[in-house]
């Protein structure tokens, strides 16, 4: 599917583009859920300003093949249809304690927020990193790949566009199979 026809299904689909306007909120938050923050240097400050420069290195020089992209779909899509019932657990539990209480964010890789959780949220919490990592890794992607291509499709458009396509393909893919 090219962009255009990809256009054209939007266009005739609005509700199509607010899943997808979703699934890009979704997939910032699965980023930072899996652990992709940015990290400060503690050396001085001539590190941080050669931290800053490598950072605006262009993507276009990074290879993704065809397959990677393939691989990290399907493991977005997974790990989506986990954390939506993941999210509405921990709803649940937070709304028991309170009425108004809201899920505080949660980044599997930054153990202060997940520490702060009660107990009983906290094991779900763990889980959903743990089952998150084991999708990853079970659709042949190390963790530190699949963070690398999140970043790659957040500031390339290009590549966020094959990304993109590739979850419709899949996701129509599963519909016909269903």
């Amino acid at each position: 599917m090219n962009i255009k026809a990809l256009v054209r299904t939007i266009q005739l689909c609005p509700q199509k583009l607010i899943s997808q306007s979703l699934f890009v909120v979704t997939l910032s938050t699965l980023g930072l859920t899996i652990g992709i923050v940015p990290k400060i240097p503690n050396s001085s400050s001539t590190s941080i300003f050669d931290t800053a420069v490598y950072a605006q290195e262009s993507f276009t020089d990074i290879a993704v093949t065809a397959e990677e992209i393939n691989k990290y779909a399907i493991s977005v899509l997974q790990i989506e249809n986990l954390r939506i019932g993941v999210y509405r657990e921990i709803q649940n539990e937070f709304q028991k304690r309170s009425s108004g209480g809201s899920v505080p964010p949660i980044i599997c890789n930054q153990k202060s927020s997940v520490n702060t959780l009660p107990q009983n949220v906290k094991v779900i919490a763990v889980n959903y990193c743990n089952k998150a990592k084991e999708i990853i890794e079970g659709n042949d992607l190390t963790v530190s790949r699949f963070n690398e291509i999140t970043q790659i499709q957040r500031k390339d458009e290009t590549w966020r566009a094959k990304i993109q396509t590739q979850l419709i393909r899949i996701q129509q893919q599963q519909q016909i199979d269903n």
